[in-house]
C-alpha cells in the first residue's frame, strides 16, 4: 500500500508547472497554518510603512508630477 507522500508524488509528477505551483502554495499554507502563534511575526500597521518613498527617484515628487510623468510614459 502506498503512503500519502507516494500518492502525492504519483499525482504531482505529471502536473504542468502552473498546477505544481498551486500545490506548493497550498502545502506552504498548510505548514504555516500549523505554526504556533508565538512564532508568527507581528503584522505591520499601515502607519509603519508611511514615509518610505520620499527619497525615491520614482515616487519622491509631488503626486501630480508623478501622475503626469506616468501618463506621459504611455503616450
Amino acid at each position: 500500500m502506498s503512503t500519502t507522500a507516494e500518492k502525492l508524488w504519483e499525482i504531482t509528477r505529471t502536473l504542468p508547472e502552473p498546477l505544481l505551483a498551486e500545490v506548493l502554495d497550498f502545502a506552504e499554507f498548510l505548514r504555516v497554518k500549523r505554526v504556533p502563534i508565538e512564532h508568527v511575526p507581528p503584522l505591520l500597521r499601515l502607519s509603519d510603512l508611511c514615509g518610505g518613498l520620499e527619497d525615491s527617484l520614482t515616487f519622491g515628487a509631488e503626486p501630480m508630477a508623478i501622475q503626469r510623468k506616468m501618463r506621459d510614459e504611455w503616450h
